[in-house]
């Protein structure tokens, strides 16, 4: 008996064929469900015969990613297919960084200081946050760090706290997802679930005063970096286009 979730008109093969072209030709990470759109919205032919996998299922695209993935590892030809910021993409290995970097007639990245990491991580995990938060965690001021991260396109503005003053409040971008190479933000919570808000700090940010915020926030212990720190500095992005030295995009 056939199983009714499985679409039986599916090729795989072609269908991987199909989906790598898309990803490789995609200019930023590929969402599922973005691959599925382009499948569905292909014209049918003139003789009324349907689009090819026009009803592909999720689990579909997920297979042939798969197995897209697992062809290149075996393969080892310095290309890898990886998920981040919530789709997929095409990118050399990180091995082949600097061989990539003098192709492309490209710097060694900027590289993001220790305090700078501390910062981004704090805002990473604890977003959305206030600037005075963070200065409340790190204990100096941090005006010169978060506006060279905004600038990097690590950070960004996503609203305003209900606090006196109605200061800015901060989060990370897709591009930060892009850089460290990380799904989603879920992965942060996997990482170091003791730096996510108490129960108390989620209150809603009116009920709280700049002083609450400061003393829930004082004795919070400093922020490990972002995950794929390396000793010291992290390469980070430039703040135009630029080729990482960790891993590089295609096409």
């Amino acid at each position: 008996m056939s199983n009714p979730e499985v679409n039986p008109l599916l090729n795989p093969a072609s269908l991987r064929q199909v989906i790598g072209a898309l990803v490789f030709s995609a200019e930023a990470p590929l969402p599922v469900e973005s691959i599925r759109k382009c499948l569905r919205e292909m014209p049918t032919a003139s003789d009324g015969t349907p689009a090819p996998f026009a009803d592909v299922l999720p689990r579909d695209v997920r297979d042939a990613l798969e197995d897209i993935a697992k062809d290149l590892d075996r393969l080892d030809v310095g290309i890898e297919l990886r998920e981040v910021a919530g789709g997929f993409r095409f990118q050399t290995q990180p091995g082949c960084g600097r061989w990539v970097r003098s192709l492309l007639k490209r710097d060694r990245p900027n590289r993001l200081s220790r305090s700078a990491l501390e910062t981004l991580a704090i805002i990473a995990y604890r977003q959305p946050i206030a600037k005075s938060e963070i200065e409340g965690i790190r204990g100096v001021t941090v005006d010169h760090i978060v506006k060279p991260l905004m600038e990097m396109h690590l950070i960004r503005i996503v609203g305003r706290s209900d606090l006196p003053g109605r200061p800015f409040l901060y989060g990370t971008t897709p591009s930060f997802l892009e850089h460290f190479g990380l799904k989603s933000l879920d992965e942060l919570i996997e990482l170091d679930p003791t730096l996510q808000r108490t129960k108390s700090s989620t209150l809603p940010r009116k009920a709280r005063s700049a002083k609450a915020v400061d003393e829930a926030d004082a004795d919070t212990p400093p922020a490990p970096p972002p995950p794929a720190q390396a000793s010291g500095a992290v390469d980070a992005p430039p703040p135009s286009p630029g080729a990482e030295d960790t891993a590089h995009p295609m096409p």
